[in-house]
């Protein structure tokens, strides 16, 4: 290049930069040829002669000054089309413009396209500009097509002209509206949207090898059709579905958890919004290979290990149910149930505390953990280990109750026994009303926290009372409180008294240097309950309400603290 030419490619350059602010701050209306003249430090002349007319000094701003990442994407897409399955192209494209509107149509291209309605010189440069785009808009939806992707009844060059429209549409409103859906429901529009337009019998050619594996959990509506939906919305992404489970249902919902392979272009948010196409609160994480192996198998081998190992249960039951990480933890000490946390009763003095963080551990996924642990226990306790506990215990009536450690499954149970207790009995045990008992968190009074939790059976396998013995939480660990209800048809045959017993054996056993109960003054069946196990109790009241206070036996020998 000369050195003439290198001099008219600066002030060019110049001219474009100074027009580009210029446009920016006064609009194209607002902005004539002598003010970037003035700007670029040049002649209106010099500034004519190298960029044209106004019209076309916008263009070259607009060439100059707009990049599109979606753009960009797309027409690497359009040049690549083994790359990336084209759907999860147009969702990732879409999903692009919808959280950074002006990285796909800067304010200069959106006044550009207003401008083009009016101004003949403007229209056709702009219309150039898009044309480029829809071009590669087209030849990805072409791509879909080729793949089997589209309905047949779908015209091609439609859904492209949708696509482009739509994402300018998002431009222009973006600054406008009041409530702006998030970047997740918004996905999941663009996903339900794309697996309408798939055929009805959708086969995705495997153009794309999915070597990818992800796991994910996501909760879809009860009834029929509502995982085929789910699997359909996945297939538009050329996702292989390897392995599901149920994991959980109600009448409306249940929580499915899927092993997947994907191709390795398709994003953790393309999954999701596919997922959120068909149902709500998706969330994956990557998988591994072993992830579709046979879960009654991975069940019996965890089962084989523990005959010759009892002492593997913990890491067995984490692997089983998939947790992040675990510990065993003194009965007494450590975290309490939450949404990412999972206690479980092992030993009388262990629990292990699963967590996992990517997603809630579901309820089949607890009762599966437990039995593992009971499965333990039990070998244990063949082996000659008494940490297994049970009691068979006699009743008023000539039959026999069986206490035992409470498990996650239980909750139901225990629900129901509260359901069949009158309004009395709950008020007895909670101090609050009949219909306030349910937000006392189930999880917790069967199992989920530090301490032990009994639970009484009948003889037809009923759970008939549940018994406490938690942390006390005023004074740490060296407390522990004791509470307990039992189902009105078995007051009186000394059901509590046996349980309360086994509760207090409990705490001791647990390094509890103190028991504490709160009791009714007029609730004087619990007050001989309490008398039972011969502790020495101290009592304060307030307001109708007796606070009790006792040494335990084991106390008396060793005040430290259980925790250390």
């Amino acid at each position: 290049m000369t050195k003439d030419a290198e001099r008219e490619e600066r002030l060019r350059t110049q001219i474009v930069d100074a027009a580009a602010e210029l446009f920016a701050e006064r609009g194209y209306g607002g902005t004539r040829l002598p003010m970037v003249a003035e700007r670029a430090g040049v002649s209106a002349h010099t500034v004519k002669r190298l960029t044209g007319g106004r019209a076309e000094l916008f263009a070259s701003v607009v060439s100059a000054r707009a990049r599109s990442q979606a753009a960009d994407r797309l027409a690497d897409a359009a040049g690549h089309p083994d790359r990336s399955p084209p759907m999860a192209v147009l969702l990732e494209a879409i999903g692009e413009i919808f959280a950074d509107p002006e990285r796909s149509w800067s304010p200069l291209e959106l006044e550009a396209i207003l401008r083009s309605h009016r101004n003949a010189e403007v229209r056709a440069s702009e219309s150039q500009r898009l044309r480029s785009r829809w071009v590669n808009v087209r030849t990805v939806t072409d791509q879909l097509r080729r793949s089997g992707g589209l309905e047949a009844g779908v015209d091609d060059d439609a859904f492209a002209h949708f696509a482009l429209a739509l994402s300018v549409g998002l431009a222009m409103v973006d600054p406008l509206v009041e409530r702006r859906p998030t970047q997740r429901e918004w996905n999941a529009l663009m996903a339900r949207i794309g697996g309408a337009v798939a055929p009805p019998d959708l086969f995705v050619q495997p153009h794309h090898p999915a070597p990818q594996p992800w796991r994910l959990r996501v909760e879809i509506p009860s009834g029929p059709g509502s995982l085929a939906r789910l699997i359909r919305a996945l297939n538009t992404l050329a996702v292989d579905v390897t392995a599901s489970w149920v994991l959980s249902g109600t009448q409306d919902h249940r929580t499915i958890d899927l092993a997947l392979t994907a191709p390795e272009q398709v994003t953790s948010s393309e999954l999701i919004a596919a997922a959120m196409s068909a149902g709500r609160d998706a969330r994956v994480t990557e998988g591994n290979p072993e992830d579709a192996e046979d879960l009654p198998t991975r069940v019996l081998d965890g089962a084989a290990e523990l005959v010759t190992n009892p002492g593997s249960a913990p890491l067995a039951a984490a692997a089983l149910i998939e947790a992040d990480r675990f510990e065993v933890e003194p009965a007494a000490a450590g975290q309490d149930d939450t949404v990412g946390v999972l206690r479980l009763q092992w030993t009388p003095e262990r629990h292990v505390v699963l967590h996992r963080d990517w997603a809630p551990f579901a309820r089949a996924e607890k009762t599966r953990a437990s039995a593992l642990l009971r499965l333990a226990a039990a070998i244990s306790s063949a082996q000659g280990d008494a940490d297994a506990l049970g009691w068979v215990e006699p009743i008023a009536g000539g039959v026999t109750v069986w206490i035992r450690l409470a498990r996650p499954e239980d909750a139901d149970a225990v629900a129901a026994m509260h359901e069949r207790c009158s309004e009395h009995s709950r008020y007895q045990r909670y101090f609050t009303p009949v219909s306030e008992w349910r937000d006392v968190n189930l999880r917790r009074l069967t199992g989920g926290h530090r301490g032990a939790t009994l639970v009484v059976m009948s003889e037809d396998g009923v759970i008939v009372a549940l018994g406490n013995v938690f942390p006390d939480a005023p004074t740490g660990v060296r407390a522990a409180e004791l509470a307990m209800i039992v189902e009105d048809a078995y007051h009186g045959r000394g059901i509590g008294t046996r349980l309360m017993r086994h509760m207090v054996e409990f705490a001791e056993r647990l390094g509890f240097v103190e028991v504490v109960a709160t009791v009714l003054a007029d609730n004087s069946a619990m007050l001989r309950v309490l008398e039972a196990p011969g502790l020495s109790w101290e009592r304060t009241m307030e307001a109708g309400v007796l606070s009790m206070r006792a040494r335990l036996p084991v106390g008396e020998q060793d005040t430290a603290d259980p925790a250390g």
